[in-house]
């Protein structure tokens, strides 16, 4: 019947000409499609690590419960609190000569919001309403019961506590009290390692001056470089006293002194002024208008549930105008690695805003990357170059997936040049004629220890040269250096590699356990070997085999997992990519732990880093939808027990919103607009079963075989594939067993045994 359609409009003078405009039939209900992944926390959270969390991109809290002080803790953050020693004059001294991260420019703790019954806590529930990014709790104490409703709004610098208590002493009511407590203004590094050199030497920040202006309770941080943040908090009490809401707000003027409490205080007052109906509503909107920018849907409830509160998590923690995302976006607790690392972790934060279709929240990383380039430079250049390199990678991945090649010309090019030139340092001739790297950093293999030859750099250096080729060529520019290019590339000296596949450089194989991927990045994420190469495939097949077998997996992280679900995804290898995402679902793995409010620890729980989840919910779009060497792969890698799943305005390489289903195995509909224009491949393996239902641009296609089709697109245009009959396409989700939604948050009995916060001085009392 379509053939014959078909045929039809080409006797009037079209190829495959039907609808300028096509979308899929929603057949979502959001509301209760996102809130059957809520957390849900049948036990109270105890501790920081399995604590419920909601922020707007620079603000948040973590709550649990005290057992100490038998209350309820608003354990709260800002993202840009940092110190700036060495830089008086700026808010950070990142980037000045001879600074720590450790020491100079360091997060350090605000502090935390205790709510004390009246009576003594003895059991709790919770919710964690994503849909809403609000907190719902129940306790009961020995004096009847307080319930808590708890939100950052989007768009404004306040935190906000609703409270309603039924407490009684005798037959009169009972009242709750507030009570915060100020963080410790020290380096985190300085009181978990006391006896390290550089802590001994340390001056701690002065004490936190307390008192009351008004009705305002005020908390200012002074700094030893000058400066201050402040919290400020004030409860506004119902006509009925059981009832009241607690208004909490922090700011950073630093440098400037004594402007942070002024800044705090108008947030409150502005917030106040407005209707909490209306303050929710508006925050509400904003949420709700986020997560429908895409859309996805599995069959696995568990990691469905994971994947939608990655990207709750994501936006708690980014926004466009806010800082760059460290390892703790504003839940922030003491660790020993207070702030932001450049060799991984910057890089996994930021994979899943790209085919989310979530660009919005990487601006923040471009905005770091703009202001800092040539002090990141400056640090880089040498052997942990590939580190700057890398970084490059997700920059380019900004502009890419929203098909701004102008950006990349502009933007991206001049800093790859620099870069290059960092690299030509780093290469030597051999007496083959072949250009070697001389000793170089692959993360963290052995320390910080020096490798010829790495394969970290290596692939770093390809995908570098080549993407500077693509973009020159785009915009015939610089055609003199793409010869030169074009041979260096060719003389490279090829990847290292022994019986086990990928070696860490030229003279170091992978002989110990190893929990970064650093010697895989040239199949993932920089796509510098194919997956669809049989000889490269088998290489990083065997490759990522070695790296988890060696010494039965000791040292592996959980990125280490994650990374082999995308190194998986990337080889087609759908069951094995999914075997890697569970094991890390389990919180089973290796020296970390991931937690049943998906946040993920490593040392025993101490050190929370935010990227590994992150990488997760990236791990499960690309099962989902791939795109790399000018080819969108739709459905690459689909583990076998997965029957259904469909997906709307994911985003590809280019400037493609591409939306699809599949239904009891057998793929239903293909749908891609154009946001550039551009030529593209369609790559599945059901290419020769479809066929055009709707196109806006005359002589779209070209069946390519191999499971291939070129597309051409005008800008703004789109194209509709189907294996069917139908023109009419749907979009549902799947449906899951009723048991199997709300898998996360504390469940009976799964509260963290033991007390896993480093035992040292958080907060002042």
């Amino acid at each position: 019947m379509k053939k014959l359609f078909a045929f039809f409009l080409s006797i009037l003078g079209y190829t495959y000409v039907i609808a300028q405009n096509v979308y899929p039939s929603m057949k979502v209900n959001w509301p209760s499609f996102i809130q059957q992944h809520n957390l849900v926390w049948e036990e109270m959270p105890l501790q920081w690590n399995e604590g419920a969390f909601t922020g707007n991109g620079q603000i948040g809290m973590m709550v649990y419960v005290s057992q100490l002080d038998s209350s309820i803790v608003f354990h709260v953050g800002r993202t840009d609190v940092t110190d700036h020693r060495k830089a008086p004059d700026k808010k950070t001294s990142f980037g000045v000569p001879g600074t720590s991260v450790l020491y100079d420019f360091c997060r350090l703790e605000v502090g935390a919001m205790l709510l004390k019954p009246f009576g003594k806590i003895l059991s709790g529930t919770m919710e964690q309403d994503i849909w809403n990014a609000e907190i719902k709790g129940k306790f009961i104490t020995t004096a009847g019961t307080i319930e808590i409703k708890a939100y950052v709004p989007y768009h404004q610098n306040v935190e906000i506590i609703e409270v309603v208590s039924t407490e009684k002493n005798g037959e009169e009511k009972a009242a709750y009290k507030w009570r915060f407590l100020p963080g410790n203004p020290s380096s985190p590094r300085a009181l978990v390692f006391p006896n390290n050199n550089e802590s001994k030497s340390y001056i701690t920040n002065p004490s936190p001056q307390l008192f009351i202006q008004d009705q305002f309770h005020i908390i200012k941080q002074p700094l030893l470089a000058g400066g201050d943040y402040a919290t400020v908090w004030t409860e506004l009490v119902s006509s009925k006293e059981e009832q009241s809401t607690l208004y909490l707000s922090i700011a950073n003027e630093v440098p400037i002194a004594n402007k942070s409490e002024k800044v705090a205080i108008e947030a409150i007052a502005g917030a106040q002024k407005e209707s909490p109906n209306n303050i929710k509503k508006l925050h509400q909107n904003w949420w709700h208008q986020f997560y429908q920018k895409s859309f996805l849907s599995i069959p696995d409830a568990r990691v469905e549930a994971f994947y939608w509160i990655q990207l709750y998590k994501m936006a708690t923690c980014s926004r466009p105008d806010g800082p760059a995302v460290d390892l703790f976006g504003p839940y922030y607790k003491t660790s020993q690695w207070p702030g932001m690392w450049w060799n991984l972790n910057i890089q996994l934060t930021y994979f899943p805003v790209y085919t989310s279709n979530h660009l919005a929240l990487g601006e923040n990383m471009i905005k770091i990357v703009d202001d800092n380039f040539e002090v990141l430079l400056n640090r880089f250049c040498g052997p942990k170059l590939g580190d700057l390199c890398w970084t490059l990678n997700n920059y380019w991945k900004q502009y890419a997936y929203d098909g701004n090649w102008q950006a990349i010309k502009e933007k991206w090019l001049p800093k790859a040049f620099q870069i290059y030139a960092c690299y030509q340092k780093m290469m030597v001739n051999d007496s083959l004629g072949n250009i070697q790297l001389l000793p170089m950093e692959s993360p963290e293999y052995k320390g910080f220890e020096k490798y010829t030859n790495s394969n970290y750099n290596l692939a770093n250096l390809r995908w570098l040269l080549n993407t500077m080729i693509q973009t020159c060529e785009k915009s015939g520019i610089f055609k003199n250096e793409l010869k030169q290019w074009n041979q260096i590339l060719e003389k490279l000296v090829s990847y290292p590699i022994d019986k086990n596949g990928l070696m860490i450089g030229s003279h170091q194989s992978v002989d110990i356990s190893h929990r970064h991927y650093s010697h895989l990045l040239a199949l993932y994420p920089l796509f510098q070997l194919k997956p669809d190469k049989k000889e490269d495939s088998i290489l990083v097949d065997k490759s990522v085999d070695h790296w988890h077998k060696i010494e039965s997996g000791k040292s592996l992280a959980g990125y280490s997992y994650t990374g082999a679900a995308s190194l998986y995804a990337a080889l087609g290898r759908g069951d094995d990519a999914n075997k890697n995402l569970q094991q890390f679902l389990t919180g089973s793995t290796g020296i970390s732990q991931f937690h049943a409010n998906t946040f993920y620890t490593e040392s025993d729980g101490r050190n929370p880093v935010i990227e590994t989840p992150l990488s997760g919910a990236a791990s499960v779009l690309e099962m989902l939808l791939q795109s790399w060497g000018g080819k969108i792969h739709v459905f690459p890698a689909l583990p076998e027990e997965w029957k259904d799943a469909n997906f709307s305005d994911l985003k590809a390489e280019g400037g493609f919103f591409v939306s699809a289903s599949m239904k009891n195995k057998r793929l239903e509909w293909i749908k891609v607009k154009s946001v550039t224009g551009e030529d593209f491949i369609l790559k599945s393996i059901y290419a020769s079963q479809l066929e055009p239902v709707a196109v806006s641009t005359k002589n779209a296609i070209k069946y390519l075989g191999n499971g291939e089709i070129l597309v051409h697109l005008k800008k703004g245009d789109s194209i509709m594939l189907s294996t069917g009959n139908s023109i009419s396409p749907t979009l549902e989700a799947v449906k899951h067993n009723a048991i199997l939604v709300h898998p996360f948050g504390i469940k009976k009995g799964k509260q963290l045994i033991k007390n896993q916060n480093w035992q040292v001085l958080d907060f002042i009392r």
